[in-house]
């Protein structure tokens, strides 16, 4: 969403705006396709000013924000049929950038580093949605087990225990 689409639907000024690129990162991170993740991040921002008014400080306003847009992904999952594994491996490379290849990068090592990220990739779309959401927020977003479990409505020890259960089981694909 663009600063003038933000201003025409009225949160130009809404403090939620603020957290727009922050909210479109995670939505990216966790819906996989950049449409997706626009269309999460736009529903997530209308409806955090929408009900502004309702929030009640108990968490941070970004921890309520990403509640939002964490909420908001997952209800367009429930609404969309599954994608194929290889969807989910072109849209999770196209949201990594490698850096190009420039005269110092040995193309092989380049290679190397394409094929692993490749397999690093395919093995987190292998993980079950939860392992997969809390790994994210985690290692990918370095947030806290607390906001974690505030965002995924558990409690700070099965955030741990989820966190523990899928760096395992990314592992175990890996190896």
């Amino acid at each position: 969403m663009t600063e003038a689409e933000g201003a025409e639907m009225g949160l130009g000024k809404s403090p939620v705006w603020s957290y727009r690129d922050d909210i479109h990162r995670l939505a990216r991170q966790l819906c996989r396709h950049r449409e997706d993740a626009e269309d999460v991040t736009q529903s997530a921002l209308v409806k955090a000013a929408e009900h502004l008014d309702g929030f009640r400080a108990e968490a941070s306003l970004r921890t309520w924000l990403h509640r939002i847009a964490t909420n908001e992904c997952r209800m367009l999952r429930r609404r969309r049929a599954p994608r194929s594994l290889e969807e989910l491996l072109e849209a999770a490379a196209a949201g990594v950038a490698l850096e190009p290849p420039g005269e110092s990068v040995d193309p092989e090592l380049l290679a190397l580093a394409v094929e692993e990220q490749r397999r690093v990739l395919q093995a987190l779309a292998e993980l079950p949605p939860r392992y997969r959401a809390v790994l994210l927020l985690a290692d990918g977003r370095g947030l806290p087990a607390a906001e974690i479990a505030a965002l995924l409505e558990t409690t700070v020890p099965s955030v741990r225990a989820t966190l523990h259960r899928a760096r395992r089981a990314l592992r175990a694909r890996l190896d």
